[in-house]
């Protein structure tokens, strides 16, 4: 195999994690001698070749962290609440007295690797993942050179699964405007839910569903894109048979707002014909006329916890200690207003 054998390779021959092979091949005290001496042993027969040079480099500190957003942050059904959530990072880490770097996983010029590139420049001590899904190779690299990580903000799945991710309990914020709807005794509901599977969408309509029907109530579930005027012309398109429902849900503010408009155009009283919820809780919410009830991810914790984390990582990882990645859960709350 020669130069081409990877830490990855030696690790699933091994049985081991990606840390073992690396602090086994730093010769560190943290790994047992008859592991360290097992694993160099599978190194040298596969011809594996430690750059011991390009390690130190690589562990060095440089002050950086980077901020790693979803590709589609262009768009407004994406940066209404991400842009948020970035301005609260942003914060935190100048707080940490740390610089940051805002990124995509690809590189716009080659359509590379951006998060191997920063890596291999020793650019950044750590990344915040703002992402649902990460490629393969980029994870495999962060491990492979043991780089200080924490996704945010999205659901943990079968990709984080040895990661550490702090998200919101969508789940739990499909319950809570379940539980206000039932509250102000609206049982017949609309639900618009958003059209391509995503996690925290799907979450967050699992939590709606499971309340409403467990306490006498009926879902009609209506999936569209997740953006204002998609949401707008579904409502209209179902104008005829509205009368038929006194609540509806949008999965994120935006649909909610447009289904407002929607609703607005044909003469409907909110909250008086029907009342409606949204999810983000973004300054849109707000202003909105009536104002729009909607959960509020708890985004200034997110941002504390995550670069809290990330900064015990870089710690832990300068005096070559073990890192213990932590899955943890925020739960988010409603903010009653108008609309409702």
């Amino acid at each position: 195999m020669g130069s081409q054998v990877t830490i990855k390779d030696i690790a699933e021959i091994a049985g081991v994690s990606f840390a073992t092979v690396s602090r086994s091949l730093n010769n560190s005290s943290l790994v047992a001698e008859k592991t360290r001496e097992r694993i160099k042993r599978i190194a040298s027969d596969l011809g594996f070749e430690f750059n011991a040079g390009a390690r130190s480099m690589i562990t060095s500190q440089v002050g950086t962290v980077a901020i790693v957003l979803p590709e589609n942050y262009h768009l407004v059904s994406v940066n209404v609440y991400h842009g948020m959530l970035l301005n609260s990072l942003r914060t935190s880490l100048e707080e940490a007295d740390l610089d940051l770097i805002i990124t995509h996983q690809t590189y716009n010029q080659d359509k590379g690797n951006n998060i191997i590139r920063l890596i291999s420049r020793n650019k950044v001590d750590g990344f915040l993942v703002l992402l649902e899904h990460l490629k393969q190779e980029s994870i495999h690299y962060l491990d492979e050179h043991e780089i200080p990580t924490v996704f945010l903000h999205y659901p943990p799945d079968e990709s984080t699964k040895e990661q550490e991710v702090i998200s919101t309990d969508h789940y739990e914020g499909g319950r809570l405007v379940a539980a206000h709807f039932l509250k102000k005794g609206r049982k017949k509901t609309l639900l618009l839910a958003k059209t391509q599977e995503h996690l925290e969408f799907r979450q967050r309509e699992l939590g709606f569903c499971e309340v409403i029907e467990g306490g006498g109530g009926t879902v009609r579930k209506i999936y569209c894109d997740s953006t204002f005027e998609a949401a707008k012309e579904t409502v209209t398109s179902l104008i005829d048979e509205i009368s038929q429902y006194d609540a509806l849900f949008g999965c994120n503010d935006l649909m909610a707002l447009g289904a407002m408009r929607a609703l607005k155009d044909r003469g409907i009283s909110i909250p008086a014909d029907i009342a409606v919820a949204g999810y983000d809780d973004s300054e849109l919410a707000r202003y909105s006329n009536p104002a729009l009830t909607s959960i509020h991810q708890p985004r200034e914790e997110l941002a504390h916890l995550s670069c809290e984390r990330l900064l015990k990582q870089i710690q832990k990882k300068k005096k070559g200690e073990p890192v213990t990645r932590a899955k943890i859960s925020i739960s988010p709350r409603l903010i009653p207003r108008e609309s409702t």
